[in-house]
C-alpha cells in the first residue's frame, strides 16, 4: 500500500511540477512574443527613418527622369557621382588636380548615373 500512496504522491508532485512548467512556458512564450513585437516595431521605425532619409536625398539630387521614383541604388549612385563631380568642380576652380575620373576609359558610361549638366563647363 505504501507503494501505491507513494505513486499517488509522486503523481501529485509531478502534476505540480508540470503545471509550473506550463506556466513558465506560457509566460516565456508571452515574453518572447512581446520581445518579438517590440523588435519588429523598432525595425519598422528604423526602416521608416531610412526611407525618409532616402526620400530627402532624392529631393536634392538633380536627375533627368522625374516621372518615377528613383530606386535606392539609383539614388546612392547619383549622390556619389554628384558629390564626385562637385568635388572636381571645386578643385578645378582652385586650380588643383581633379581627384575623380568620372568616366574611366575602360568602362562604359551610363547617362543616368551622372545628373544632366553636372559635367558641363
Amino acid at each position: 500500500m505504501d507503494g501505491g500512496c507513494g505513486e499517488v504522491g509522486s503523481g501529485t508532485e509531478e502534476q505540480r511540477r508540470n503545471s509550473g512548467r506550463r506556466k513558465k512556458s506560457a509566460s516565456s512564450a508571452r515574453e518572447r512574443n512581446s520581445r518579438r513585437l517590440e523588435s519588429n516595431e523598432r525595425e519598422r521605425i528604423r526602416m521608416h527613418s531610412l526611407n525618409d532619409a532616402f526620400q530627402g536625398l532624392r529631393e536634392v539630387i538633380p536627375h533627368v527622369k522625374r516621372d518615377r521614383k528613383l530606386s535606392k541604388i539609383e539614388t546612392l549612385t547619383l549622390a556619389k557621382n554628384y558629390i564626385m563631380a562637385l568635388t572636381n568642380v571645386v578643385c578645378k576652380m582652385r586650380g588643383e588636380d581633379q581627384p575623380y575620373q568620372l568616366f574611366p576609359d575602360n568602362t562604359q558610361t551610363h547617362a543616368s548615373t551622372v545628373p544632366e549638366g553636372i559635367l558641363d563647363p
